[in-house]
């Protein structure tokens, strides 16, 4: 059988940050290895491109379906979907497309609306956890079309003597002693689903005084909030607050840290559809503990704690009872933490998933 054509339409594409963008890049490249691979990807994050990149996306793909030069087109995500309805007259090519669960509860009822058609149209609906494969359905896309594939997580990690520059230029700048000092890392773009703002007011006064925690990651709406509570005479010793750090940094905190938190909150509209730093941090041996909101019951299934919703004491109490623990059993956590991940996200495994979708095995 010659290897399948497949058209890869991905709207969010590094060098922009995010789990789409990790994904869509983790899974082209181990595609082309098998397969006949056009990608056409737009690498901005303002939504102002969406103007002309998906009227660019239909004309290439217009051409690819008439004239059957493509045997699947992927969707990166349900937005770039909304373009499948129109094509799917022009040809006989499988239309697939992953659905995160964000675009399934847009606000604007216009947006979601388009989003639901597109969706519809495709023949495979590939949704990455349980709560967006509800979400999914609830909007009307038939079960029959679902499938379940798991977001691939196999981040960056550095060598012992970069591993070592790296943290040493870091303990300088911020006066921090990993492996001395206790210290938890919270990651993720700094928008209010992430509950930093809130942990920083409901659950840092509930912690030993003498740990400390990095924030880092993409700034956001939350930002003003954050930067107000860290100048708190409570907190400005005890949080280290960033905004996107360079990769051999992330990659560091990642090994480095104690613990990885996500104090999740739910808000109406704006789900966590998987949530993917806290799987690096456990790839990288660095335990998570989350609140069980949204898709992160399934993600902290194993080598993590979950704990109930924006319970602060619990959620404050279980970080207590990591540091409690001797070297030997944290050591054994670890090796937990990286052994279901490495088992359950591998990227190759993901890329063979979805592999059987494009050549309709599925």
């Amino acid at each position: 059988m010659p290897n399948p054509r497949i058209l890869f339409l991905a709207r969010r594409y590094p060098p922009t940050i995010g789990g789409i963008q990790t994904h869509c890049h983790a899974l082209y490249t181990r595609l082309v290895n098998q397969a006949q691979v056009r990608l056409v990807a737009l690498g901005h994050q303002s939504l102002l491109h969406l103007a002309w990149f998906l009227p660019y996306c239909f004309v290439v793909a217009l051409w690819a379906v008439l004239f059957r030069r493509v045997d699947a087109v992927y969707f990166a995500d349900g937005v770039s979907a909304v373009l499948a309805p129109l094509l799917r007259p022009l040809g006989p090519a499988r239309f697939i497309t992953t659905v995160y669960g964000l675009e399934m509860t847009y606000k604007n009822p216009l947006a979601r609306a388009l989003m639901h058609w597109g969706v519809r149209a495709c023949d495979k609906v590939v949704v990455i956890s349980e709560n967006s494969r509800r979400i999914t359905s609830e909007s009307g896309v038939s079960e029959d079309k679902l499938e379940i594939i798991y977001l691939g997580v196999e981040p960056l990690e550095l060598s012992p003597d970069a591993l070592e520059s790296v943290k040493a230029r870091f303990e300088e700048e911020h006066g921090l002693r990993f492996g001395q000092d206790r210290i938890l890392l919270l990651f993720g773009r700094q928008v209010p689903r992430k509950g930093m703002a809130e942990f920083l007011q409901k659950g840092m006064p509930l912690l030993n005084t003498d740990i400390r925690l990095v924030i880092c990651g993409p700034f956001a709406s939350e930002t003003a909030r954050l930067q107000e509570h860290c100048q708190s005479d409570d907190l400005k010793d005890r949080v280290v607050l960033l905004g996107p750090v360079p990769d051999d940094v992330l990659a560091m905190l990642r090994t480095s840290c104690d613990l990885f938190l996500m104090p999740n909150i739910h808000i109406p509209g704006d789900v966590e559809g998987f949530g993917q730093t806290q799987l690096e941090c456990m790839y990288a041996g660095t335990p998570a503990v989350a609140f069980a909101v949204d898709a992160l019951t399934e993600s902290v299934r194993e080598g993590g704690f979950l704990v109930d919703p924006e319970d602060y004491p619990a959620f404050v109490a279980q970080i207590h009872r990591f540091f409690a623990l001797s070297p030997t059993e944290r050591a054994d956590l670890g090796h937990q933490c990286r052994a279901y991940v490495q088992r359950e996200y591998a990227q190759k495994k993901i890329a063979a998933q979805y592999m059987e979708l494009f050549i309709g095995k599925v």
